[in-house]
């Protein structure tokens, strides 16, 4: 709710200046400009939003300035950005700009450890990260459009929990998951998929229980998710 009131207040600010300095009419064209700049702004909120699902932390900066750098050139080959329109432009451009630094803010880096490791792999490069001492105890695996994502347990120590979860999302793309041979593998939710090709033998041919069995440890629960691709499971030492 801070958020929204802070939001409204910009918002009324902004638009009560307008008002005061250009009348009735500057009010019209700051209307009109923010009719077109917040739609796209939405639109770019959302692609924003799908690349950081997508792309691992810390490589977004590159999908971002090859979206910069063709919007500019496409925004120069149509002759958009009219001269004698960027002195309305600009101030809207402005008020978005305080709005968006007066209602998000930067990653608190608390630095818990919750024990959940998230691996991403969007076409290029593979992730394969190294997987030494104690496992997490969950891995949360996205390849997609031809990624791949490599993840070797096989020389670590199972967590100290009675399940290591393994949720997996694959649309078009693989996943290759190495375990050691004393570890139970069982499969969870895996009715969201289409199309996905499985390979590798289960401990058991039965599904995992919702909760943990009593006595019960060592056991990988994996749920996938997705359409088309793989899902690799092996074991060794």
């Amino acid at each position: 709710m801070s958020r929204i009131r802070v939001a409204l207040g910009l918002g009324a600010v902004s638009m009560g200046t307008a008002w005061a300095i250009g009348g009735v009419a500057g009010l019209r064209d700051v209307v009109a400009v923010l009719s077109v700049a917040v739609p796209a702004l939405l639109v770019l909120a959302g692609v924003v939003l799908v690349l950081r699902a997508a792309v691992p932390r810390g490589q977004l900066g590159g999908p971002l300035a090859l979206m910069g750098v063709g919007i500019g050139v496409l925004a120069l080959r149509f002759d958009v950005p009219h001269l004698p329109d960027l002195s309305r432009q600009a101030p809207v451009v402005l008020i978005l700009g305080g709005v968006f630094v007066a209602l998000f803010r930067g990653r608190s880096g608390t630095g818990i450890d919750t024990g959940v490791r998230r691996y991403t792999s969007l076409l290029f490069p593979p992730a394969s990260p190294p997987m030494a001492g104690t496992a997490p105890k969950k891995l949360i695996l996205r390849a997609l459009l031809f990624g791949t994502v490599r993840i070797d347990l096989s020389g670590s120590d199972f967590p100290l929990e009675p399940r290591l979860v393994v949720d997996i999302t694959v649309l078009w793309a693989r996943v290759e998951i190495k375990l050691p041979s004393d570890w139970t593998v069982l499969a969870g939710r895996v009715e969201l998929t289409s199309g996905v090709r499985f390979s590798g033998d289960l401990s058991q041919p039965v599904f995992a229980s919702p909760l943990p069995a009593q006595g019960e440890a060592k056991t990988v629960v994996v749920n996938v998710q997705g359409l088309g691709g793989a899902v690799s499971l092996t074991r060794g030492t």
